[in-house]
């Protein structure tokens, strides 16, 4: 069984084929290694790429001894392989605009329908980050957003506590495993709903008193890079971000990096 192909032909098809199966590797090293939107994206690309490399192989067992035998299974390979690059590419450098340069992505627009800016008024929450240490002093926030006439997200485990002063200024992102709200691990999809509502709200309030829910089916790294991204986000739009934590649920180092993020009230 020899070539049946020329020599050149074969050549360039082993080093595409080392090509993307160098890249597989590169991907692999580094699966669950990053944070909820990139460990997703670095899936998809090594699943994309796996399917490629398979292509590859099939053409160069048509460079010896099957002429096109597999032609129809490697296009179709190919066409779903490439069509997935190109999407974990474009998605990628969305996630890139959005965690570095979020103002740009306000200012060249996402598509999403402006809301009529609603002011904050005498608001008692200045722009910034804060994080409250016990979860007994929710109690007293909630008080101060009875009469708020501002925009408000609230990440929670308990919405009705939420709606029951709802004057249509409050939107809730009830955290569950059931249906109808948005799954504990699905950080990546909290994470876009609340840059939603400050794009379209800027100098909105964002409240987080689920975290020790989180920390339930998340790593403590993983729901701190979380939480971090959402202070980033909301600054750069002159938003506040209010966070509230038990402090009998954190080790003494996991409090510590929070009290560097996060300015304690």
């Amino acid at each position: 069984m020899g070539l049946i192909v020329p020599l050149y032909v074969f050549i360039l098809d082993l080093i595409l084929a080392l090509a993307i199966g160098y890249a597989i590797f590169f991907l692999y090293m580094r699966l669950d290694k990053y944070d909820v939107e990139l460990n997703i994206l670095i899936k998809y690309s090594f699943v994309f790429l796996l399917l490629a490399e398979i292509g590859r192989i099939l053409d160069l067992v048509d460079n010896f001894c099957c002429g096109t035998d597999f032609a129809l299974v490697e296009e179709i390979l190919y066409f779903i392989s490439i069509l997935g690059v190109i999407y974990t590419v474009l998605r990628y450098i969305m996630l890139v605009e959005l965690r570095y340069m979020p103002s740009v992505v306000v200012n060249a627009g996402t598509g999403v329908k402006s809301r009529p800016r609603v002011p904050r008024g005498d608001s008692p929450f200045s722009v910034g980050a804060y994080i409250i240490l016990s979860r007994y002093r929710l109690s007293d926030v909630l008080e101060l957003l009875k009469d708020a006439d501002f925009p408000i997200m609230a990440i929670t485990r308990s919405p009705s506590i939420y709606e029951s002063f709802d004057r249509g200024n409050i939107e809730v992102l009830w955290v569950t495993q059931v249906p109808g709200g948005i799954q504990p691990t699905a950080l990546h999809v909290i994470q876009d709903k609340v840059i939603r509502f400050v794009q379209e709200n800027p100098e909105a309030v964002v409240i987080v008193d689920s975290v020790e829910y989180l920390l339930l089916y998340n790593d403590f790294r993983i729901v701190f890079k979380f939480l971090v991204n959402l202070k980033d986000y909301l600054l750069a739009l002159k938003g506040t971000l209010m966070i509230f934590v038990d402090d009998t649920v954190v080790t003494p180092q996991e409090k510590s990096f929070l009290l560097k993020e996060f300015e304690p009230l």
